[in-house]
């Protein structure tokens, strides 16, 4: 059982997309997507839009003493073992470790928030906003849930084409022996049998052999995607001149830069003098910027002293 603190969460929109072909759908669209190096996923689809679950096998299966434990015969989110899937609304469940916050729309997670402790108001009202919901007055009272022996997700909406490519074996062997009873009695029968399955094998190997260039395609084309997002990921969302030039029309009125500091390349913090301290207004600017998010403002030392804390959105080139 994975604990939501381990997880990446989002959902895939799949309307436009055949039932027989979202398999290979979800597994692209969730390798670009997901920040893992070595990425593993369970996805769940309610309709034509996917849940999507991640996370990283290493950091999932190291052990106390730095080396891998064995890998287990399936990893779930403990997520789909707590609480219950609601038509529509939000939720804050407990966790083994931590909460969850939940948006939900037509039986659909589609938003999903993991704390170590119960959120304050103004850190729920952010999970609200991303989710694209009004602020609320209060933070919900959070569920505790015990965990269930059967996951709330999805199990009997497969399309007919997932249901046939997972069943392909057990279609093909069934195919045979409904063959083999039918004609098993007459000799003719019997040699009539065995020229269609030389036949049958001949198409499957012709077959194998058209789709084998598509598959390698395939592989190739997922490797070069992964190599150009791991690249994307080491060039910062924006440049020095580009940030400061953001920060300067998002504070308007007297105030002086006592610190700039990039913790790393998609942080920024700062620290400014100016007489009217409004940590609230600043972060509703910041956010609504496009620039910026998980914006944070706390008065530090002096009452005229304010510390803002963002992480920088990718918008394009900087300069």
């Amino acid at each position: 059982m994975l604990t939501r603190g381990l997880c990446a969460y989002t959902t895939l929109d799949g309307h436009s997309v055949p039932a027989r072909r979202r398999a290979g759908f979800a597994q692209m669209a969730v390798s670009r997507w997901s920040p893992f190096a070595d990425t593993q996923s369970h996805v769940e689809w309610v309709g034509d839009r996917a849940m999507v679950w991640a996370w990283s096998r290493e950091r999932v299966l190291a052990g106390a003493d730095g080396e891998l434990l064995p890998m287990p015969r399936r990893i779930l989110p403990e997520s789909l073992f707590r609480g219950q899937a609601l038509a529509g609304g939000e939720d804050l469940v407990g966790l083994e470790q931590g909460f969850e916050g939940r948006v939900w729309q037509a039986g659909m997670l589609t938003a999903s928030r993991w704390w170590d402790a119960v959120p304050e108001l103004d850190a729920w009202n952010d999970f609200r906003r991303g989710a694209g919901l009004a602020p609320a007055a209060y933070v919900p009272t959070a569920v505790s849930a015990p965990l269930a022996s059967s996951p709330w997700g999805p199990r009997g909406n497969r399309g007919m084409g997932e249901l046939v490519s997972q069943q392909r074996g057990l279609l093909a062997a069934l195919a045979v022996g409904l063959a083999t009873a039918f004609l098993a009695a007459p000799l003719v029968a019997g040699v009539a049998l065995k020229v269609s399955i030389w036949q049958l094998q001949e198409d499957i190997a012709a077959r194998e052999a058209a789709i084998a260039p598509i598959l390698a395609a395939r592989e190739a084309a997922l490797a070069d995607a992964k190599a150009v997002d791991a690249l994307l990921r080491m060039r910062p969302p924006a440049g020095q001149t580009s940030l400061m030039a953001a920060v300067i029309g998002l504070i308007p009125g007297r105030w002086q830069l006592l610190k700039w500091h990039m913790p790393d390349a998609d942080h920024l913090q700062v620290t400014l003098r100016m007489p009217a301290v409004d940590p609230r207004t600043i972060v509703q600017a910041w956010e609504k910027s496009g620039r910026f998010a998980e914006v944070t403002a706390e008065v530090v030392r002096q009452p005229d002293q304010v510390q803002i804390d963002a992480r920088i959105l990718r918008t394009g080139a900087g300069s």
